[in-house]
């Protein structure tokens, strides 16, 4: 699947899932630029979206990456 993304991630082993939406809550996003990414949406779970936010977390690769949900 392919994800509208964020250049941002934050690693597991250093946040939850409540951090990563508190992260995601506070950042002005419109200071960044996204690029398409594929995922497997199998090895990714999608926690909420917060403002237009995606937050998902990719276990294998034990990090949470955030993706621009609003509408073009």
């Amino acid at each position: 699947m392919n994800y509208k993304t964020f250049p941002v991630i934050l690693e597991g082993a250093e946040a939850d899932d409540g951090q990563a939406l508190a992260y995601a809550s506070g950042l002005d996003w419109s200071e960044f630029e996204t690029d398409w990414q594929h995922q497997h949406a199998w090895h990714c779970d999608h926690i909420d979206t917060v403002n237009g936010v995606g937050v998902y977390y990719n276990f294998p690769c034990d990090y949470y990456f955030f993706t621009d949900e609003m509408e073009d």
